[in-house]
């Protein structure tokens, strides 16, 4: 019962972004009481990542987990903010994502000694990694011994909705690229004199799928959507400016900058082909945005930690581990990416995250506390 007991209390703190600071303080207690030093990592006023640390022994496990919750959504059976247990079924706002995760750490190395472990609690996962950027940008050296990073993050795919025997070892990146249009105005009952932006905008908005598009044999093809296409005119004119976003989850090698690199080549075979009018004039950008985008990363599977880990993972869930990996971004983007440590997503099992009656597997949860407490043990 202790992981239910943990799971309620974290459940309980409305952490939504932008608001931790709560659970942060709890957690802060929690840890403090079972041996940890602690640092505080301010991100903004009253939002700080927590950092703690056990033991000196060797390279160093670290252990990851989001303090953060989406805004709740949907319609609830009962409070959000109330755990609800039904069968195996553990409901509440963030049990899956991912605050499930977060007891489990909490749990499992609570009675570490000896062993050299670190812990990371971030802040604003769910919007644009705030929490993550801040810690590899303000400490990097605290992670200078750091052999492994486990996220214990749900790590769900179209195939599997994780727990014990699915390993995520990589995940897409993804950015946004602006494409700004010039036309020209006119007159609009004489539209023909001018040219407008935005019957431009569209012709590039319907023909994205003309965009070149790149494939891993790992993470699968690249996707890409338009998110957003805007375009007025003030008075009696046609629109001379016209933008559109596209949102790209790429695949490596390629990053943001390449990203860019090919839409730019994609206007340029639409004016080629005369799908543009060639007096368009296009500016290819990078959305910008208060953080970085997140570039997409692959952990070797027959790296020395992975090796180790999946074996443990094979004999607690009895079976071959499935390897997995992720469509979307998650810090744990941030972390591989930049500090270049092999990275490892081990989330219980769960479902609705994001959505009403989100939860998660009570004999999932209890699993992944033994597994790591051996991971703890033997890596």
């Amino acid at each position: 019962m202790a992981i239910e007991d943990t799971l309620r209390k974290l459940v309980s703190i409305d952490s939504h972004f932008p608001k931790e600071k709560s659970i942060g303080v709890f957690i802060e207690k929690l840890l403090k009481e079972n041996g940890f030093s602690t640092e505080r990592n301010y991100v903004e006023k009253d939002r700080f990542n927590l950092l703690a640390e056990k033991g000196k022994s060797g390279k160093s496990i670290l252990f990851y987990g989001h303090m953060d919750t989406v805004p709740m959504y949907g319609r609830w059976k009962g409070s959000a903010f109330k755990l609800r247990k039904n069968g195996d079924k553990l409901y509440g706002l963030g049990t899956f994502d991912m605050k499930g995760g977060c007891a489990a750490i909490l749990e499992s190395t609570k009675n570490v000694k000896n062993k050299h472990i670190k812990l990371l609690f971030g802040v604003d996962e769910e919007n644009i990694s705030k929490g993550a950027w801040a810690v590899v940008k303000t400490r990097k050296r605290w992670f200078k011994d750091v052999g492994v990073i486990i996220a214990a993050e749900a790590g769900v795919t179209d195939k599997n909705d994780g727990g014990l025997g699915f390993v995520t070892l990589g995940r897409r990146g993804r950015c946004v690229i602006t494409i700004d249009v010039e036309g020209i105005s006119s007159h609009g009952a004489e539209p023909n004199r001018g040219l407008s932006a935005l019957d431009q905008a569209a012709k590039i908005a319907i023909n994205v799928d003309k965009i070149q598009i790149k494939q891993h044999n790992k993470l699968g093809k690249e996707s890409l959507f338009v998110r957003e296409i805007k375009s007025s005119s003030t008075s009696l004119a046609v629109p001379d400016h016209a933008s559109l976003d596209l949102d790209i989850h790429l695949v490596p090698p390629d990053t943001s900058s390449d990203a860019k690199k090919r839409v730019e080549a994609y206007i340029g075979n639409l004016v080629r082909s005369k799908v543009l009018n060639s007096r368009t004039m296009v500016k290819v950008y990078i959305k910008k945005r208060e953080t970085p985008y997140l570039e997409p990363y692959i952990t070797d599977e027959k790296g020395q930690y992975a090796r180790k880990i999946m074996a443990l993972i094979k004999k607690h869930a009895g079976k071959s581990v499935t390897l997995s990996y992720g469509m979307s971004v998650a810090d744990e983007n941030v972390f591989a990416h930049t500090l270049h440590l092999p990275t490892l997503t081990i989330g219980p099992k769960g479902g609705n995250e994001h959505s009403e009656n989100e939860w998660v597997s009570h004999r999932s949860l209890e699993q992944e506390v033994a597994l790591f407490k051996d991971i703890i043990d033997k890596v």
